[in-house]
């Protein structure tokens, strides 16, 4: 009866731990790791639907389709230059500049500035005149804010450290005298 009562030992042995699991920095690396190769596997998916679908033969066996296709991207785009020519048009239609016998004048429709000539600002910098104009219109849902800004450099024969400044009507004019110069 001895011999079927045998000892069991059990021999318990350690791995070593891995590497990351007693580093935090590792374990955060690691994470980050995988979790950007998530994301890019999921975009990679998703682009290739997208590419696979658009280049598929029906999409482009239809010729009527892509031309229809090409003449509503034309024509947003010329909507597009029209609007942007416009509103360069309406731009060079707010400020006037004239030359005169001894004086440069600019004058600044005020109606696109609300009629203020306090939403005005001129400055001068060495001989660079800036206008600063901002006006901000706004309505029971939204609110829209137009700034404009227009740089004139001139030379050493004007005084801007002279210009006045006056309002009369809807313009507001500014008087930049000009020097003779004798050489």
């Amino acid at each position: 009866m001895e011999e079927n009562q045998k000892n069991e030992e059990t021999k318990i042995t350690t791995e070593p731990a891995p590497m990351c699991s007693n580093h935090p920095i590792m374990k955060t690396l690691f994470i980050g790791i995988l979790i950007f190769l998530g994301a890019f596997c999921a975009f990679y998916v998703v682009a290739d639907w997208h590419f696979k679908n658009m280049f598929q033969p029906r999409f482009w066996h239809n010729p009527r389709r892509i031309e229809h296709m090409m003449e509503k991207q034309m024509r947003s785009m010329d909507h597009m230059f029209e609007k942007e020519s416009k509103m360069a048009k309406k731009a060079g239609d707010i400020i006037h500049f004239t030359q005169e016998d001894n004086v440069y004048k600019i004058m600044i429709d005020l109606r696109a500035f609300d009629n203020n000539e306090n939403n005005l600002n001129v400055t001068t910098n060495g001989n660079i005149l800036t206008i600063n104009g901002q006006s901000i219109k706004k309505s029971k849902h939204n609110e829209q804010i137009s700034e404009f800004q227009q740089n004139y450099m001139f030379g050493d024969n004007v005084k801007l450290d002279e210009l006045t400044k006056s309002t009369e009507g809807h313009y507001y004019i500014i008087t930049i005298p000009i020097t003779e110069e004798n050489n």
